[in-house]
């Protein structure tokens, strides 16, 4: 009897210890096994050879922020949880996306279990003009320079040409199959890649919020808490080996892919052109993040890409 009771001390000791211990991102991999809407693979998406001149660290003047009225959006995003701050901000993502897909009709996301009042309460304080900027769909063509496609600097400054062309592989990417075509390549066909490539991350981007809705948590969620924590551990300036980590996790890929698609060129006054030049009043989520992993700094970077040719 003594012995039995010693064995059941010594397995309750055990499992207290293992609960009041700290879970790594490993561990909690280990326990997520659902695939059934398969994996959201990042795009290869890099800065190749972008030099910051921000200093880390480097805030707007408090007087300058106060020309844009984005506080009640900030405000909000702020008291996110990291999980519903990474599931809103691609949701954000997709319904952009939404308006340049060509044969993917993007269902929209009506019954989201793990997420519903965040979804709700998306849905309530959009910004003013934000629901039909992102309805109406885009007749927008995609063409570029076929004497450039071997330029990594030009490659790099059209993320959209990273896109894979495969729905469950990185490659090949939509580049790739530019130079194959050779001087059989014309802008038809250009746009035609580009769209199908939109089409089939558009529908990965929904397979992943389908998974995030029923489960709570996703593979690139993971990725993204992970790099929350290398971050928080290690010095993490402004550079382009950096900006290449965040651009490893699906929504900073994101942020870099519907900036340069949508190549926005807001018509703002000079007063206050620095400050928007900061932050994309459109993309809330987006700005939470970067203001959470005090990694502002990465807008020099977005802000390049909306310009670049």
């Amino acid at each position: 009897m003594k012995k039995n009771t010693l064995v059941l001390m010594t397995v309750s000791l055990t499992v207290l210890a293992s609960c009041s211990s700290p879970e790594s991102y490993q561990t909690k991999m280990s326990r997520y096994t659902p695939k059934q809407y398969g994996v959201n693979q990042v795009p290869e998406i890099t800065t190749s050879g972008f030099q910051f001149t921000t200093q880390k660290g480097s805030r707007l003047p408090a007087s300058a922020d106060k020309g844009v009225s984005v506080e009640s959006v900030q405000s909000d995003e702020a008291t996110l949880s990291n999980k519903k701050l990474y599931f809103l901000t691609l949701f954000g993502q997709y319904e952009s996306m939404n308006k340049y897909a060509s044969e993917f009709d993007a269902p929209k996301v009506s019954i989201c279990p793990h997420f519903h009042n965040s979804l709700i309460e998306h849905n309530d304080r959009r910004p003013a003009g934000f629901s039909s900027r992102v309805s109406a769909k885009s007749t927008k063509k995609f063409v570029y320079d076929s004497t450039k496609l071997n330029d990594a600097e030009y490659v790099s400054n059209h993320p959209e040409l990273s896109l894979p062309l495969a729905k469950n592989e990185v490659t090949p990417k939509v580049i790739d199959i530019f130079r194959s075509e050779g001087s059989k390549l014309n802008d038809s066909k250009m746009n035609e890649l580009v769209h199908t490539a939109l089409d089939i991350h558009l529908s990965k981007t929904y397979a992943e919020i389908r998974e995030l809705c029923e489960y709570g948590v996703s593979d690139n969620y993971y990725i993204y808490e992970n790099m929350i924590t290398h971050i928080k551990n290690s010095n993490f300036p402004p550079a382009e080996k950096n900006m290449n980590t965040l651009l490893k996790t699906t929504v900073f890929s994101n942020i870099a892919l519907v900036t340069a698609v949508e190549k926005i060129q807001p018509q703002i006054t000079r007063s206050i052109a620095s400050v928007e030049k900061k932050k994309d009043v459109s993309a809330p989520y987006s700005n939470e993040l970067m203001t959470r992993l005090n990694v502002e700094w990465a807008r020099e970077y977005f802000d390049h890409l909306r310009s670049a040719k």
